[in-house]
């Protein structure tokens, strides 16, 4: 049993690759570590490159505890002397949970998708003490839940310095980016949810004069295919493959594209507009609650004409970005700082917890 002043978590996902989620979750961690929690990392499968940061970073992570029947005992013993589990909304783990069921402590499942949760989901969720949604546009895709077990919080990131001209030269130099282009970045898996065809679409709509350079970071199942349409609409475009620190296009961008079909908040918004990025962004999700401070454009989804317009506007009007900017900076300030994000997640563990304690006293 932990002292009163920790609390101590254990983290049940699939993976830690580089993903929104992931980057939000060791973002907690790192928080609620210098308030007295401790957190330990069980991982189905690969560690993944957020979850070898964290490694790195002092915590205790552990991969592919699946593999290892012998192990897998261990592990199970492990997770109950926790005070309560926070599990990401990764398949394999709310089958896992589900088939545990008492055997675990009180858990708490952080949710990040725009989909309604499939049934064999259910079981899992309305077991959990929490549900954490990161957008009040998924509330009406867990109304299958209860109520009471329903929170919405959300995402948090720090507010970097602001980027100077001479430190995005050098973020441009470090990336091998020319310095007097107009770079337009996006940065995210390379799935056919995340829009990146309808982005290189758009671009090629623009006349070359107005068009900037676009930049992308990420990888997946589709970079291949992107690639090679990128070099039949638009002569190609650059590909940085996955960027460990992403923050480095951030500094180096003029402004941020977001073409995705679904989100519900995405990070890489927010850690853009974190930045003094504007954006063009399809209107998804949380996304026009999130630009609703003039932090940037918004467009249906889908739509390479009207993702074209605002790509060209931004392009061309210098202006019009900076302004746009400096008002996606202060809403990050305002709204979707980490310090708040923390304080409602602390909250939330501190009264699970209690309540956990509670039950287990009145068995």
């Amino acid at each position: 049993m932990t002292s009163s002043r920790e609390i101590k978590v254990g983290v049940v996902a699939s993976t830690l690759a580089v993903g929104g989620a992931e980057r939000q979750l060791a973002t907690l961690a790192r928080g609620l570590r210098g308030r007295c929690y401790e957190f330990n990392f069980f991982l189905l499968r690969g560690v993944g490159t957020v979850g070898a940061e964290l490694a790195r970073d002092g915590f205790n992570v552990e991969g592919n505890i699946m593999s290892r029947p012998a192990r897998w005992f261990g592990v199970v013993s492990e997770l109950s002397k926790h005070d309560l589990l926070a599990a990401l909304d990764h398949n394999n783990v709310l089958t896992f949970l589900a088939a545990l069921g008492r055997r675990l402590p009180p858990y708490v499942v952080l949710y990040h998708l725009q989909d309604e949760p499939p049934r064999r989901w259910l079981r899992a969720l309305r077991r959990a003490c929490a549900v954490v949604a990161v957008a009040q546009s998924q509330v009406s895709l867990l109304r299958s839940l209860d109520e009471g077990s329903l929170e919405v919080i959300a995402n948090g990131v720090p507010l970097p310095p602001a980027v100077t001209p001479g430190g995005r030269r050098q973020a441009r130099e470090g990336l091998r980016l020319p310095a007097d282009a107009v770079v337009a970045a996006a940065a995210s898996r390379l799935s056919p949810e995340k829009g990146v065809d309808l982005l290189l679409e758009a671009t090629a709509l623009i006349e070359e004069d107005a068009r900037p350079l676009l930049v992308v970071a990420g990888d997946g199942p589709e970079r291949r295919r992107l690639e090679k349409f990128a070099r039949a609409c638009l002569g190609g475009c650059i590909f940085l493959g996955e960027l460990a620190d992403v923050s480095r296009l951030y500094r180096a961008a003029d402004l941020f594209v977001l073409p995705s079909y679904r989100e519900s908040a995405p990070l890489a918004l927010l850690e853009a507009m974190a930045h003094g990025l504007p954006a063009v962004a399809a209107s998804v999700g949380d996304v026009p609650v999130m630009l609703s401070g003039g932090g940037g454009v918004t467009f249906t989804p889908g739509s390479a004409a009207e993702l074209a317009a605002g790509i060209e506007t931004l392009t061309t009007e210098a202006a019009a970005r900076a302004a746009m900017g400096a008002s996606a900076r202060a809403a990050v300030a305002r709204r979707y700082g980490v310090e708040r994000m923390l304080d409602e997640y602390d909250a939330l563990f501190k009264r699970v917890t209690a309540e956990g304690k509670r039950n287990a006293g009145d068995e």
